[in-house]
């Protein structure tokens, strides 16, 4: 750079830098151009984005304040914060920077959908839908905000909706792993297991080693009573993914279904290992005792179940 580079030079070739994911360079150029002047509310936006992208969280909430008070009328400022204090799971401080973005900036669907997301963080699901609402009438083409809909109006146990919105999500992205194991879960919920497995193969197809979808496609597939395949799936996602207590669980309850009543045991002794609280697990346990004629044990079981089922 010639010794005559103006700030506006340095903030150029830093963003330059930035877009390569030259990270060091770019700061260093952004760094150049507020030595220069100091009140360049772009340098500290733009260092911004680079400390965030270097993980450096605190120093981009730093360039972003100093951004938005070198230049209060800067609504991507105030936004780029709020993403970071939502990534830091503050998501009161998030949403009032969002606030202030919406203010300065009130057709923007990216600023309506963050605070949705953050509302939702904090269970105000009827805030959370009124945000992501207001984003589609911006963008009704955004589909992370119907598939968000969705999830809102399942916590809400409004479950004809939210698979309404995760279709409308799977419309607009129909590549999307995420959504079809979301809609698949829905389908699990409202009992329509042969739907949640296609939903299910469906992510897999386009991830193969989702292990929470081999998990759940497992526990569909056992409640349409085929547990071989069952059996399968669950294996598979011991492959992808790590053991826990409610698969290993759940794998022995199959095995059980198939009359394997000795590796059942074993599966289910390993989840009781795991989680000693596990309720299914002991009625489980309890009906595999039961059909290997040990009724003392079958019935120990048994009232360690009803003991957890009643807390």
């Amino acid at each position: 750079m010639p010794e005559s580079a103006s700030e506006y030079d340095y903030l150029a070739r830093g963003q330059m830098f930035l877009q390569r994911g030259n990270l060091p360079a770019a700061i260093a150029d952004f760094d150049q151009a507020l030595t220069i002047n100091p009140n360049l509310a772009a340098g500290y936006y733009y260092r911004g984005i680079a400390q965030r992208n270097s993980g450096n969280y605190g120093q981009a909430i730093a360039d972003y304040t100093a951004a938005v008070e070198a230049e209060p009328d800067y609504p991507v400022a105030f936004y780029a914060r709020g993403v970071v204090r939502r990534h830091l799971e503050e998501y009161e401080a998030a949403i009032r920077d969002y606030d202030q973005a919406i203010a300065l900036e009130p057709e923007d669907a990216d600023f309506y959908y963050a605070r949705g997301v953050a509302h939702a963080s904090l269970k105000n699901y009827e805030d959370a839908i009124a945000n992501f609402r207001q984003a589609l009438e911006f963008n009704p083409e955004m589909p992370n905000a119907w598939y968000n809909l969705g999830i809102a109006h399942r916590d809400l146990g409004k479950l004809a909706e939210a698979e309404e919105f995760y279709s409308t999500a799977l419309k607009i992205r129909p590549n999307d792993a995420d959504y079809c194991y979301a809609r698949g879960n829905l389908y699990s919920d409202l009992h329509q297991y042969e739907a949640a497995v296609a939903d299910y193969d469906r992510a897999l197809a386009i991830v193969p080693t989702f292990s929470n979808a081999l998990y759940n496609r497992g526990i569909a597939l056992r409640n349409l009573g085929r547990p071989e395949e069952a059996i399968a799936s669950f294996n598979e996602a011991l492959r992808f993914g790590p053991a826990f207590a409610s698969l290993i669980m759940n794998r022995g309850i199959a095995r059980a279904d198939l009359g394997d009543l000795v590796d059942a045991m074993t599966d289910l002794n390993r989840s009781l290992e795991m989680d000693a609280g596990l309720a299914g697990a002991y009625r489980a346990r309890s009906e595999v005792h039961r059909a290997l004629g040990n009724e003392t044990e079958a019935d120990s079981d048994w009232r360690e179940y009803e003991r957890l089922s009643e807390k």
